[in-house]
């Protein structure tokens, strides 16, 4: 058993992530002797792309544009063409979201609603973690970005636990909260429209491929129900896994209470950015009825949060805080989908797929989705790159299947969030991780209890509860 341990360590440390993408990008190319030419040459592009992406040879942006230069020189696309991705509203409601993730940032606002929910706490530690729990889902509404939102918390949760540490110190609390943070981050990742950039971008090619509209009110409907039941799941399996035996909360009251003592009185910047929140919220969730979309909402806050007088940052301030990474990452993974479509080779690998579904079968194209998703995404930090390489697939197989493309769509974009095994997962995962509180085995353990439990629970909802909503697995 040890020889085997140390077998593995060994072939782990010599393991080249360049050899393979080098290697892997080469060989492609000997598709063209086994495929028809236009799939062979698109299959090179996503080879490309997949590796790029997952093994980071090269830096992500780097793989990203040359995806877009890719797609021109094997002749599947014009390279205008791959730039249309970066004209859709979705791209500037990515950027609008980082803008407004400065403003809590710089205000402090994200921090203090953290404090005051956690402030609730009267009785034993146990319950602080529903509170980390409750106060991250709270800020998903408020900070459209896991980074954000993992900011505005991550401080305060490490407080708490530094806390409890000095009084004694109790493992079990540090792994139920930062854990708490990691799988809560996934879970509201697809829990509303504005929760990941992967979320945005799948909403963005739904309507591409299908001319399906999602809004920001029928998104909430579909997926926050079954994120609250996730999340309760989350709770109960920290407490059955890591016990915690400490019931004195004394030191953590004090605590909170010292922080935010520290922070004073409201601000009025604070008082202005709520209520620009509060309005942003309720023009997302009432865009069926005034008809002004969730990007130019979000463009429309963003921009109020850098206005003179109304305001509460500077532009200078709130343009360093966009990611351009994502949003070159976006455009090309848009321009990639439209590729495949465009090609036919989504449709192509899709009635390769039904030789082996039978029509109108959406549990086995579901289940056949979920588990090619979950073995690829095992490879990806960031969802966003796999959600890119699937979701074109699933909705031509759907379509071939005669099943509702967005029903089977909305299946993997949650499946894409499962980055529950590894570290290097997510973004949240190495946050976390990177404090030394739990261990790879400790997040690989909670991952496959929460994967099989939760698996399950994600089917029930969407045999019986979607089809109510009108979400329905046949067309």
């Amino acid at each position: 058993m040890i020889e085997t341990k140390q077998q593995m360590k060994h072939a782990l440390k010599s393991f080249r992530p360049d050899l393979v993408f080098y290697l892997s990008n080469s060989v492609s190319w000997l598709l063209l002797f086994f495929l028809p030419i236009e799939h062979a040459l698109m299959f090179v592009v996503l080879v490309f792309a997949l590796s790029g992406w997952a093994l980071g040879t090269w830096p992500q942006p780097i793989i990203s544009l040359g995806i877009l230069l890719y797609l021109e020189l094997v002749g599947i696309s014009d390279f205008a063409q791959g730039l249309e991705g970066y004209a859709q509203s979705f791209v500037w409601l990515l950027v609008s979201t980082f803008i407004i993730a400065s403003a809590f940032e710089s205000t402090g606002l994200g921090r203090r609603i953290a404090l005051s929910i956690f402030s609730i706490v009267k009785g034993n530690a146990t319950a602080s973690i529903g509170l980390v729990i409750l106060a991250l889902t709270i800020l998903s509404f408020l900070i459209p970005t896991g980074a954000g939102r993992i900011a505005m918390i991550l401080p305060v949760c490490v407080g708490l636990i530094e806390v409890v540490r000095k009084n004694g110190d109790n493992p079990a609390y540090a792994k139920s909260v930062l854990l708490g943070v990691t799988f809560t981050s996934s879970f509201m990742s697809f829990a509303l429209i504005t929760g990941s950039s992967s979320s945005v971008y799948a909403a963005s090619t739904i309507q591409l491929m299908t001319g399906f509209d999602w809004n920001y009110l029928y998104w909430f409907i579909v997926n926050v129900p079954l994120a609250l039941t996730m999340l309760l799941v989350l709770w109960l399996v920290l407490m059955w896994r890591y016990p915690i035996k400490l019931d004195h909360w004394s030191k953590g009251r004090a605590y909170i209470k010292e922080k935010l003592g520290e922070m004073g009185s409201v601000t009025i910047n604070e008082k202005k950015l709520l209520t620009i929140s509060l309005f942003m919220l309720a023009g997302w969730m009432t865009e069926p009825f005034h008809g002004y979309s969730v990007a130019m909402v979000a463009m429309f806050s963003a921009v109020l949060s850098c206005l003179p007088l109304f305001g509460v940052q500077q532009w200078k301030q709130a343009s360093s805080a966009i990611n351009w990474n994502i949003i070159i990452l976006f455009g090309a993974a848009y321009a990639l989908a439209d590729a495949m479509q465009t090609n036919g080779t989504a449709d192509w690998i899709a009635q390769g797929l039904v030789a082996y579904i039978p029509p109108q079968s959406p549990l086995l194209a579901a289940i056949v989705m979920l588990v090619l998703v979950t073995v690829f995404r095992l490879g990806f930090a960031n969802m966003l790159g796999v959600t890119a390489v699937f979701l074109p697939l699933t909705i031509s197989l759907a379509e071939a299947l005669a099943i509702n493309p967005v029903w089977l769509a909305q299946i993997v974009i949650i499946t894409c969030s499962f980055g529950y095994f590894l570290p290097t997962q997510s973004p949240a995962n190495l946050m976390t991780f990177a404090l030394n509180r739990y261990s790879k085995a400790d997040l690989f353990q909670v991952g496959i209890v929460l994967f099989i439990v939760t698996v399950p629970i994600m089917f029930l909802f969407a045999f019986f509860y979607w089809p109510l909503i009108g979400l329905s697995p046949y067309r």
